[in-house]
């Protein structure tokens, strides 16, 4: 068996990125990024090469691969995550106004053993998927995975594992973002005065808005000191 492909997808209209770091771009960066179509799978991999992480859920698509003369049997996906507090350097926020066969698979990384459930939507998960079924692939017959991995409390580094059965002999197969460990965040929140948790903008270092934020300036990234700081 082998992976085929693992790519880190994203929403074309996701809004939020976060960096771990304070991220101070000269004015020729953030015009670069502004030239750039917003939403574009371009500003995404700009963005992604200088350290950002996806909030709250990050999706990953993987496509694999039967190489063997008989049939080995996919019986369990296991995720390896390392979590931490939520990362507060940089902060991007801009809101909007609202052929193969694909297995949909989601991970819990705030649960204390996430295992693989059935995902219908984001905001809707069932029960475990590799506790009622297993996947057979033969030579040449490929299997997409798109998994869904969230997180409301941490910052999560993960891989993830295939448990394969081959000719009776339990074979794992690593998956990771390229010979990285795949990345997501949660956001630090603090009680609104009804008691509801909102983004605490003032745990940031540093912090840029567009979208419905900067319509002055037709919505492209500006600079903008985090809430509760002074400009620096």
């Amino acid at each position: 068996m082998v992976v085929d492909l693992v790519r880190v997808e994203r929403a074309k209209d996701a809004p939020t990125w976060v960096f771990p770091t304070a991220l101070r771009l000269s004015d020729g960066e953030l015009d670069q990024l502004n030239s750039m179509s917003r939403y574009s799978d371009e500003q995404h991999r700009w963005l992604r090469q200088r350290g950002a992480v996806d909030p709250f859920d990050t999706d990953v698509k993987i496509v694999v691969r039967g190489n063997r003369d008989r049939s080995v049997r996919i019986i369990d996906m296991k995720v390896l995550p390392r979590c931490s507090a939520p990362l507060t350097g940089t902060l991007f926020e801009s809101p909007t106004a609202g052929s193969q066969e694909s297995v949909r698979l989601g991970f819990d990384l705030d649960e204390d053993n996430p295992q693989a459930r059935t995902v219908i939507n984001k905001s809707e998960w069932g029960g475990g998927y590799f506790q009622r079924k297993t996947i057979s692939l033969k030579r040449d017959e490929d299997i997409t995975f798109q998994v869904l991995a969230k997180t409301l409390k941490h910052y999560c580094e993960f891989s993830l594992v295939l448990d394969v059965l081959d000719g009776g002999t339990l074979v794992e197969q690593p998956i990771d973002d390229h010979g990285k460990p795949f990345k997501v965040t949660a956001l630090p929140t603090k009680q609104d005065k009804y008691g509801y948790p909102i983004t605490d903008y003032a745990t940031y270092q540093d912090m840029y808005v567009g979208g419905l934020l900067n319509l002055e300036n037709d919505g492209k990234w500006r600079r903008e000191p985090p809430k509760g700081k002074p400009p620096t």
